[in-house]
């Protein structure tokens, strides 16, 4: 066998995808967040982290401007750290040093990992402990990773640095770990600092240069409330509110977490019509342009006709992406392969991350390495034989191709 044939047979099992269910059922005991955990740390919403056993407060209300040095509410923006970090590119083209210290390959591959559930005893693939996942963003970092929203992404905008790689946060279901107030005696709330958002925030203020962004597919009947904290709910409105202000994004998944493969066209349309307007009814300001597929099942054995556009009780919706559950990292936007309406999505449990991070690290030659420049597309002579063939340049647009 040829070496480029065995390399071809590695890439086909590495690439053997799941296509398992997203999330589990409602009443999952398992997802319960905090189980086992130590005392609970809160941070911030602007990412100051509290000692344990203490407590970082916000107002119930309209998030309020911190004064002195008290740890106090979110401004409604992000911390003045990671302004610098959100405008990165500069439209300079790398000299020829610069292009052999960087390597750019703007036709390169973009993991997008998936998250449900955050809590400390994991009994299944679907839950993260929030140290593990403080590791998994830690190894993003340390290899020269750089957070971008999916929005930007399909969009074909991402402003990454030169020399990094864009990688994409998504979080599936709106479950109260990722996302999670302590109610304190005072009337105020405390994130928690365990929850997904908590341990997200704390590492953006400490990793300024690490980008910032995630898109979370919510459930607006139980959002960042379930399986067992319907408590939680009453913070729905506040919480999308401050996701939308602050770089995050908001997705649809279905009105109840519906497979799509297995309910009739009405029923679709339904799932998706009125999962966006109850998210519009908590946040009216929040733009859906993503769907999620529950379970991975596409409507009618896989036709993605509806997410194209259909009317509904006066309404027309329209999406201008959809996830998958697996499997693999996406490709470029740049792609021939790239279609918006099938983006892959890593798995975040140990086997597949392990699995999918040594395949980075042994071929960085296929990963996406920013130019740095919005003007231009930089695309090495030589590719990875996974991306031989694979440029579109129609859609390169007004900017200008660099070859080295």
């Amino acid at each position: 066998m040829s070496r480029f044939a065995q390399r071809w047979l590695v890439l086909l099992v590495l690439l053997g995808g799941l296509l398992a269910a997203c999330g589990g059922s409602d009443d999952d005991p398992t997802a319960t967040a905090g189980a086992g955990s130590a005392p609970t740390n809160t941070v911030a919403l602007d990412g100051t982290a509290s000692q344990p056993g203490t407590t970082t407060t916000q107002p119930a209300g309209q998030p309020t401007q911190p004064s002195g040095d008290a740890a106090t509410a979110t401004t409604g923006q992000p911390p003045a750290a990671e302004a610098t970090a959100t405008q990165p590119m500069q439209a300079v083209e790398l000299t020829p040093e610069e292009l052999q210290q960087y390597k750019p390959n703007e036709l390169g591959w973009i993991p997008l990992l998936q998250y449900h559930h955050f809590v400390w005893d994991v009994t299944d693939p679907y839950q993260r402990a929030p140290d593990d996942f403080h590791a998994d963003l830690q190894w993003l970092y340390d290899h020269n990773f750089y957070v971008v929203n999916i929005h930007d992404y399909i969009d074909d905008t991402m402003e990454v640095p030169a020399g990094k790689h864009p990688v994409m946060l998504s979080f599936d279901d709106g479950a109260q770990s990722q996302f999670r107030f302590i109610p304190l005696e005072n009337g105020q709330l405390a994130l928690d600092a365990e929850s997904a958002i908590g341990v997200l925030e704390q590492f953006f203020r400490d990793h300024p240069d690490f980008g910032r962004g995630g898109h979370f597919s919510i459930l607006p009947d139980r959002t960042f409330a379930w399986p067992e904290h319907p408590e939680q709910f009453e913070y729905a409105t506040q919480k999308l509110e401050w996701l939308l202000n602050n770089g995050y994004e908001i997705g649809n998944h279905t009105l109840d977490h519906a497979n799509l493969a297995e309910i009739t066209p009405d029923e679709v349309m339904y799932q998706l019509a009125e999962a966006n307007i109850m998210i519009h009814q908590q946040a009216p300001d929040a733009v859906i342009r993503i769907h999620t597929l529950p379970y991975g099942g596409y409507p009618n054995g896989g036709d993605d006709t509806v997410f194209k556009g259909f009317d509904y009780n006066g309404g027309y919706y329209e999406y201008e992406g959809v996830l998958l559950v697996g499997a693999n990292p996406a490709v470029s936007v740049l792609s021939t392969e790239y279609d918006p309406y099938a983006i892959p999505r890593i798995q975040a449990f140990d086997e597949e991350l392990d699995k999918w991070f040594s395949f980075l690290v042994e071929n960085p030659d296929v990963i996406y390495t920013s130019d740095g420049n919005p003007n231009t597309v930089t695309v090495p002579e030589t590719l990875h034989w996974a991306l031989v063939d694979t440029l579109d340049e129609t859609k390169i647009g007004g900017r200008t191709l660099v070859r080295y």
